[in-house]
């Protein structure tokens, strides 16, 4: 789909697709005679910025030939450790790194009413956290999840709590997951009062806005200062030029 998108793009073009090395679709012409292959420092070389959804392994390889060409970095990759994480910030003394668990205006949209609600309702309101996505997830809390418990701890405090085995402890955010079927990505973030509660919602129907947000980020990337920047001033930029 972001391959198509680019495609579509006046602005935008794909100048090489990177594939794990050993995979069976290596060397199929993806059109206009752009090949898939393996060999990412070559193929690195020639971007402007490099656009990387594969897996946590791999974007810390990407990332460090992109640090040393010069070439700016978008991921979306979730599930990073804490080293791998360290990893991106060291690249991005040297390249812009746009990190984003969820490149989705309607997710931003959604941080942003959860942090506001979190300001405005006392510590009496529990908060819980529920998500949903495909049963060949590989993550589990996903980032988007993780992210939205992180900005509501960042308000109120309180710990995070991925698999409650007793009875809620005061000021606790608690993070449920469900894995099953071809679910795309629901999540929903509870305020749970005495005698009412509020419930903020997105569900993804389709990963389409997922792709266009990510080219939101590659656009913004595209010439930018080294440093390490997020969907937030992503989405702020675009709103700013209209």
């Amino acid at each position: 789909m972001l391959y198509q998108l680019i495609d579509e793009a006046e602005d935008l073009s794909t100048v090489c697709a990177l594939e794990r090395r050993g995979h069976p679709d290596l060397g199929c012409d993806l059109g206009h005679g752009l090949l898939l292959t393996d060999d990412a420092a070559v193929g690195i070389e020639k971007a402007d910025v490099l656009l990387d959804f594969s897996l946590p392994e791999a974007v810390i390889e990407h990332v460090s030939l992109a640090a040393k060409s010069g070439v700016a970095v978008v991921t979306g990759t979730t599930g990073l450790d804490e080293d791998q994480m360290a990893e991106l910030n060291r690249a991005a003394s040297s390249v812009a790194v746009v990190y984003g668990s969820n490149m989705s205006r309607g997710v931003y949209a959604l941080g942003e009413l959860v942090r506001k609600a979190a300001s405005m309702l006392g510590p009496e309101f529990d908060v819980e956290i529920l998500e949903a996505h495909h049963k060949g997830k590989k993550d589990s809390p996903s980032g988007t999840a993780l992210q939205l418990g992180k900005s509501v701890q960042e308000i109120r405090g309180g710990q995070l709590v991925y698999a409650r085995q007793a009875q809620r402890q005061a000021g606790n955010i608690g993070i449920s997951s469900i894995r099953g079927g071809d679910v795309v990505g629901d999540h929903e973030v509870l305020f749970l009062g005495p005698g009412e509660r509020i419930s903020i919602t997105h569900r993804a129907t389709t990963r389409e806005h997922f792709c266009r947000g990510a080219l939101e980020a590659v656009r913004f990337a595209n010439g930018l200062s080294p440093g390490f920047y997020t969907m937030k001033q992503v989405f702020e930029h675009r709103s700013k030029k209209g």
